[in-house]
């Protein structure tokens, strides 16, 4: 059917493909942003879960929600699809785009072969990417305009333009820093003998190590997970681990109470008793 439709119906239904796809990268930007608790529609299990490969540490880029730059990539993709109905020489740029997009799916599915479950809107979007980058290939053979120094030099406003729109989040995620210290709570906890048996598939453990930001490092915390780096399965499993993150007081080798589940800072001051730590 790609093969026989005219450049303007595949151009409007990049159009109509993108705000579909803005849409659900928009969900899945609240989905990384939202209470632990609160989790998503489609967590239909520990291998199919948008929430756990949402807001593992493979979500973010550079500090930048991966979600909100799939919603970057659909936004660029009307603009050029606009410019192409009216200019065939953003035609080669499609393509180009196309190809940008394919790479990040790559990305994303090592990342979900390494956290060992998959995403389903994630997929949703990966299959929207695919269908624009096999339309785009069709597209410019059909075309009469190649890639050439001239044609470039006529478009390149447009793609600065667009690359200018893709960075801004990079340089406002990137601005300032963590405005609280923590280092005082986080060696308080660790001299106190709080543990958090943690995994690198657990998207509430890396929304705690991002709440703690650099002061994580004084925190003591054990991978449970065989894949994770310096696992201690074992020791999880004799300290009969269920879920992670698990936060457990010990003293001298004997648990003394244990809390399952997202702890607030104001949380982690009770259940640690340092209740004064900075």
């Amino acid at each position: 059917m790609l093969f026989i439709m005219k450049k303007e119906s595949v151009l409007r239904l990049f159009i109509v493909l993108s705000v579909v796809g803005i849409l659900i990268s928009l969900y899945l930007v609240q989905n990384h942003y939202a209470p632990p608790s609160q989790g998503s529609f489609c967590d239909l299990g520990e291998t199919l879960s948008c929430s756990l490969v949402n807001t593992s540490v493979f979500s973010e880029l550079f500090r930048v929600p991966v979600a909100l730059l799939g919603a970057l990539w659909f936004v660029s993709l009307i603009i050029l699809s606009l410019k192409a109905r009216s200019d065939e020489k953003f035609v080669p740029v499609i393509l180009g785009w196309s190809i940008i997009g394919v790479c990040s799916i790559i990305y994303f599915v090592i990342a979900e072969i390494i956290l060992q479950a998959v995403c389903p809107l994630c997929t949703a979007v990966h299959v929207l990417v695919l269908f624009v980058f096999v339309a785009s290939i069709i597209m410019y053979r059909k075309s009469k305009v190649r890639i050439t120094v001239k044609n470039i030099k006529k478009v390149m406003p447009w793609i600065v333009g667009i690359g200018i729109l893709n960075i801004i989040p990079f340089v406002l995620f990137n601005m300032g820093g963590q405005t609280e210290n923590y280092d005082g709570l986080a060696q308080c906890m660790t001299q106190k003998g709080v543990v958090m048996y943690g995994s690198f598939r657990c998207g509430v453990c890396a929304k705690t190590r991002a709440m703690f930001g650099d002061s994580f490092q004084y925190v003591k915390e054990i991978e449970c997970h065989p894949q994770g780096k310096n696992p201690q399965t074992e020791l999880c499993l004799s300290k009969k681990i269920e879920g992670t993150p698990t936060w457990i007081l010990e003293e001298n080798g004997v648990d003394i109470k244990r809390a399952v589940g997202f702890l607030s800072i104001e949380e982690l001051r009770a259940f640690s008793g340092c209740t004064n730590a900075s």
